[in-house]
């Protein structure tokens, strides 16, 4: 599985569910707001495998709904 992910951050609550949950995609940008790490691309950035499981997961969670995630491959 592929996915694209990003962050709005104008929807974003900095509840920190995001980057406690996939820290590996997700960060505090400095004032709680998420956005997706650099290292992994960006906004933007294209995750696959286990982890593009783990991060439709926490999209589903996500109670701002400030996480935007598109299945580009089954």
């Amino acid at each position: 599985m592929k996915v694209k992910v990003s962050v709005d951050k104008d929807l974003c609550t900095a509840c920190a569910l995001c980057y406690d949950e996939v820290p590996e995609v997700y960060e505090d940008s400095g004032d709680g707001i998420a956005q997706v790490k650099a290292e992994v691309g960006g906004d933007g950035a294209i995750i696959e495998g286990d982890l593009a499981q783990r991060v439709l997961e926490v999209t589903e969670e996500c109670p701002s709904g400030a996480l935007v995630t598109e299945v580009i491959e089954e």
